[in-house]
């Protein structure tokens, strides 16, 4: 009797108890191997941890909620410094290796698709940010690079003043009208507005909305909330984001709906770059954007289609605004919240700018050691990047003390961990700029705040101008005293999305303008 005759007189209930009990074995068998036969088997962690990744989706899904890293701190305190925390990944907390991860030169690190839910052929790796190949991002990001360089940024030193010099209108308008100011929502204007600009050669005027840059941040935060769940079902992130009609995805979830919508609008700008390299009409002038240069760079024709430029200027937005916005909230957060560190601050730019319409450049600033050392002091509070970061080594195995890592296996070290160290930062959730001058090597050796390696944040040079200049302008200009915010509500780390993020109960930063330096003297 043949396997089609026992399928046709087989009953319902019997095929039902066959693909039950196949696909129950088939997950017992994969179990008992990830915990004794694979090549991760041998390090330490719970057993539960290297069967499953619901592990995992239990401390960031429910019914926990992007708790996984803390998850991790634990489990480094009971299993020591080398942890496997789900069945692919090895977790090493040990700062003296963070080189070794995240490593520059010639040693290849690829990025881990699982984690960023993404891959060589799909939408999501296209970008920079989200390529997985080695090589490939080389590629791409010798097409970015100039454009992110020091000298490149200094050349747009004076646009990013402008942007500022609207901020400063803004705030001093909410200082006559007793308006409060959201801090993350202006800054996320701000940021839009410089990168925007920089990118298409238009900004989008969020620092003329009402609201400044709301919806987008708010939209950021809820998509990066959905990192998760888009990590363990990827396939559902895929129908919701790539192949459901826009209007269904707003029905469904407003923040996913940025998705499809910022895709259409990018890649409508891009062809309309593309259409005028094709037609010989792209702008001559010193000011054109980053993309109608990179029509003209030497990337393979592969990596100029709208649809890939697209996926890029997505990520460049976004990273060009949440990031730094957040940041830079932060550090006038602290700074109000700290009086001394601000009293201190004041009196060093108040040998460079006398006056609260003086002006200063980005140069200056960076020559200036407590200002800088405040800047980067706040970046390592801000915890912008709060997660893991996986990288692993495609042809190269790695020795961590006496365990061997075999290639391929994705290795990480969260940011939030290394810069909450109390070994290495003492009182580490203290807003403490003398750390910096007092011990200089803390940031060639133990700063993330940037990233490192060969994947080192490509806007690091136009994040520090924007953090930099806006600080200054804004210390020099205006009194503001902080209304209704707290800090373990609002601004601290509570939820790891990569991105970290304070409480679901968070107001945002916001402050009174309670003095106008500039205004209020000529009054």
């Amino acid at each position: 009797m043949g396997l089609l005759t026992l399928l046709q007189r087989a009953s319902l209930s019997h095929l039902l108890a066959f693909g039950t009990t196949a696909f129950i074995a088939y997950w017992i068998s994969v179990y008992i191997y990830r915990v004794t036969l694979h090549p991760l088997a041998k390090f330490p962690g719970p057993k539960l941890a290297g069967a499953t990744f619901w592990y995992e989706f239990y401390y960031d899904l429910f019914p926990h909620e992007l708790r996984f890293l803390w998850k991790i701190e634990d489990l480094h305190n009971q299993y020591g410094p080398i942890v496997r925390i789900n069945p692919l990944h090895i977790h090493i907390r040990d700062p003296e290796y963070l080189d070794d991860i995240y490593a520059s030169g010639r040693r290849k690190r690829n990025r881990d698709e699982w984690f960023f839910h993404s891959s060589k052929t799909s939408p999501m790796g296209w970008s920079l940010f989200n390529t997985v190949d080695h090589d490939v991002h080389r590629v791409r990001r010798a097409a970015l690079s100039p454009f992110f360089s020091k000298r490149s940024i200094q050349a747009l030193e004076g646009r990013v003043v402008e942007k500022i010099d609207i901020l400063i209108d803004r705030i001093a308008e909410a200082r006559k009208t007793g308006e409060n100011v959201n801090l993350l929502f202006a800054a996320g204007a701000l940021t839009m507005d410089v990168i925007s600009a920089y990118a298409f050669g238009k900004d989008w005027n969020k620092l003329g909305e009402p609201d400044w840059a709301e919806e987008e941040l708010e939209g950021y935060a809820k998509m990066a909330q959905m990192g998760p769940f888009a990590r363990q079902f990827p396939w559902v992130a895929k129908v919701v984001i790539m192949l459901l009609p826009p209007k269904l995805v707003t029905k469904l979830s407003p923040a996913a709906a940025l998705v499809p919508r910022n895709r259409a609008l990018f890649k409508d700008m891009i062809q309309t770059a593309v259409e005028e390299e094709q037609n010989g009409q792209l702008d001559k002038s010193a000011s054109r954007s980053i993309f109608q240069d990179i029509l003209q760079s030497n990337l393979p024709p592969s990596d100029k289609t709208p649809a890939r430029l697209s996926a890029e200027a997505g990520l460049l937005v976004m990273a060009g605004t949440e990031t730094t916005a957040r940041s830079l909230a932060v550090i006038l957060f602290l700074l109000l919240d700290t009086p001394h560190v601000l009293d201190r601050v004041r009196k060093e730019l108040a040998q460079y700018m006398p006056r609260p319409d003086s002006r200063i450049s980005l140069a200056e600033l960076e020559a200036i050691p407590y200002f800088s050392a405040m800047i980067t002091e706040g970046v390592r509070l801000s915890h912008v990047v709060s997660s893991r970061m996986p990288r692993y080594a495609p042809e190269e195995e790695l020795k961590y003390k006496d365990w061997t890592i075999p290639a391929g296996t994705s290795v990480m070290q969260s940011h939030y961990l290394l810069h909450t160290d109390p070994t290495i930062f003492p009182e580490p959730y203290t807003f403490e700029p003398q750390r910096w001058i007092d011990n200089p090597s803390l940031r060639a050796n133990y700063f993330l705040g940037f990233g490192r390696g060969t994947r080192v944040c490509l806007g690091i040079n136009l994040a520090n101008a924007e953090l930099y200049l806006t600080v200054a302008y804004i210390c020099a200009r205006f009194d503001m005293e902080l209304f209704e915010t707290e800090r373990g509500r609002d601004v601290d780390v509570v939820m790891d999305s990569v991105i970290g993020q304070p409480s679901l109960e968070s107001k945002g930063i916001r402050v009174k303008i309670t003095r106008d330096r500039l205004k209020d003297e000529q009054a």
